[in-house]
Parts: structure tokens; sequence; C-alpha cells
């Protein structure tokens, strides 16, 4: 009896042990097919010679090479650097056969500066996109995130955001952020209202927790650089550090930085996160 239950047991062990096997093969066939269906349809075309053999279907061939895209990452969970390289080439050339369709660049923008770094190649569909759908203002917004998020370039967020603040039918918050950007007074309060707008405005989770922790840094540095300013107006100078300002009792403590390194203070009395 023992002998049977052992050789049931073996039988049922090699059994699912095969079965993983086939599936592991599957997954790596699978896998390489995507891989290939990625080089060849981002093959590396000058846009000239992309628009004349796409011809009067530039439209059509557009569409392909963003469900080309979306296919390969929707089947592959973790691509490599060669591979988002790959990805961020089919965008563009989709952006380049059709700089109208708001979905390439929605699409570029959500995956690209958040999960591959590609900020350049994100920066260049969106101006592409922002030029042809003069009628959009998104695609400046956007452009201006990116400055202010990922190049902490403060100046050139301030003029994207300006530009886009003048079509029409653009949210009227767009030209109070991008004078506010502008001027370093009220710079930390323009930077919590942005990134809470762009945190209500995205549904992706991953996004959202990058939004939030650059929340929360703002915040308690911006609650640190006011107590910094108060210690200015009170005693005539700025503080050696932040530890002075708990040593007057102008802040209860001083707050852990989601970016798991110190708040700090600078020579001229700006508080560094």
């Amino acid at each position: 009896m023992k002998h049977k239950e052992f050789y049931t047991l073996f039988s049922l062990f090699v059994f699912f042990l095969i079965l993983f096997g086939i599936a592991k093969i599957r997954v790596a066939d699978l896998r390489e097919e995507l891989n290939y269906r990625l080089r060849v349809s981002a093959a590396p075309l000058p846009p000239s010679i992309l628009k004349a053999l796409a011809g009067e279907f530039k439209g059509v061939v557009a569409d392909y090479l963003l469900l080309e895209a979306a296919s390969f990452l929707g089947g592959n969970l973790e691509p490599d650097e060669r591979e988002w390289g790959m990805v961020a080439h089919l965008l563009e050339q989709s952006s380049i056969l059709d700089p109208y369709f708001k979905q390439t660049y929605v699409i570029a923008q959500g995956i690209l500066p958040w999960h591959a770094e590609k900020y350049d190649e994100t920066i260049t569909i969106l101006e592409r996109s922002n030029r042809h759908r003069y009628w959009d203002w998104r695609p400046g917004f956007f452009i201006g995130f990116n400055h202010f998020y990922f190049y902490k370039d403060h100046s050139a967020a301030s003029a994207a955001l300006m530009e886009a603040s003048l079509v029409p039918g653009a949210p009227p918050t767009l030209a109070t952020w991008a004078s506010r950007l502008a001027s370093k007074v009220g710079q930390y309060q323009s930077a919590i209202d942005f990134l809470a707008g762009m945190y209500e405005s995205t549904e992706d989770e991953h996004q959202k927790r990058l939004l939030k922790k650059r929340m929360t840094a703002v915040q308690d540095a911006y609650r640190l650089q006011q107590a910094v300013d108060q210690f200015s107006d009170q005693f005539g100078r700025l503080p050696h550090s932040l530890d002075e300002l708990l040593d007057f009792g102008l802040i209860l403590e001083i707050p852990d930085n989601p970016y798991n390194r110190p708040y700090t203070l600078s020579d001229d009395g700006r508080v560094d996160f």
C-alpha cells in the first residue's frame, strides 16, 4: 500500500514537473517571438524613408507600430534597456507617421519617463504632438511637468506651461503654476499644487506612488523653509543647521525624508532634499 502511494505521489510530481517545463519553454518562445516582432517593427529607418514606405497608409502603419509597442509591454513585465530603446523607437516612428494621434503621446508620457527613464525621447514625441495638435494643451503641460519633475529645470517648465496656458480651453491654473515657477517666491507652493494636479490626473498606480513621495518631500521642505525664514526674521541671521530650529522651538521635529536622505540647509538658507 505504501509503495502504491509512493508511486502515485512520484507520478504526480513528475507530471507537474513536465507541465512546468513545458510552460517555461512556452513562455521563452513567446518572449522570443515578441522580441523578434519588436526588432522587426522597430527597424532604424530614417523618417523620410519611413513615410515613403507607409505611403497613403501612414495612419494605419502608425496605429500598427503603436499596437506592437503596447503588445510587447503587455506581454513583458521587465523589459531590459535594449528593449526599452526599441519601444521608444516604435513610439517615435508612430509619432512621425501620425503626429495628430493623441494616444501616441499619452502612452509615451505614461511609460517612457517613469519606467524607462527615457526623458529626452519623451520630450521629442511631446514636442511633435504639441506642434501638430495646436488645439490640445496637454502635450505642453506634460513638457512642462517633465522639465519640472525629471530635469528640475523650473525656467523651461515655466515657459512650457505658459505656452500651454494660452491654448483655448486650458485650465487657468497652468498660468498660475507658470508664474510661480518663474520666480523663487512661491516656488514650494507652486510645486505642491503642480504635483497635486498631476497626481489627480493620472490613473497609473506606479506614477501615483512616485508623485505622492515627491509631494511629501516638498511639503516637508516647505514647512522647514518657513521655519528657516521665521528664524532669520527673529534673529537677523540664518540658522547654522536645521537642528537649531529644534533648539529654538520653531519646529517640533525634523521629518524623515521619503527619499531616505536628510533634509539639509544650504549656505544661502535654502532647504534641500
